[in-house]
């Protein structure tokens, strides 16, 4: 098991924790810092999560799609638009990938990043979540993945 793995573990931990505490009085905020910027890792690469100034939004950016196979890449494009923050402060993003040389632009993987915002009491706040890749290629599906991911705010 690694370091990552253990981590993400133990904040799910905290969380069924935290959770039954706020029932008994427990201080743990659900949701984002409004206007915050969250930043984690996931395989090496920075990703970065904005929240929209209003706390009902988040854009989530990640330079390239995570691949749990050995090769590498090329340069890629990434679009994504701000997804939707519930009111218990979960989120699903989407984020393309398509090449970013040649004329044509065809989206090759898409990564879905799936999560929550939490602050627990005396604790930064963070978003604990996962990212899904899937590639479209035939062939390429051997470097489809997930990984768990812990982006605290800035």
């Amino acid at each position: 098991m690694t370091k990552q793995m253990r981590v993400v573990g133990l904040l799910a931990a905290i969380a069924v924790v935290a959770t039954g505490g706020t029932a008994l009085g427990g201080n743990v905020k659900l949701g984002p810092v409004k206007g915050a910027t969250y930043t984690g890792a996931v395989h090496d690469e920075t990703i970065t999560i904005k929240v929209a100034a209003n706390g009902k939004t988040a854009k989530v950016s990640l330079p390239s799609a995570p691949a749990f196979c050995q090769g590498g890449s090329g340069p890629q494009r990434q679009s994504s638009k701000p997804a939707k923050v519930s009111k218990t402060g979960s989120l699903t993003a989407k984020i393309s990938y398509s090449s970013a040389t040649g004329a044509s632009h065809s989206v090759f993987a898409t990564a879905t990043v799936k999560g929550s915002f939490d602050t627990f009491s005396g604790s930064k706040p963070v978003f604990a979540g996962t990212v899904k890749t899937s590639f479209r290629a035939a062939g390429s599906k051997s470097c489809d993945g997930q990984e768990s991911f812990e982006a605290t705010k800035l």
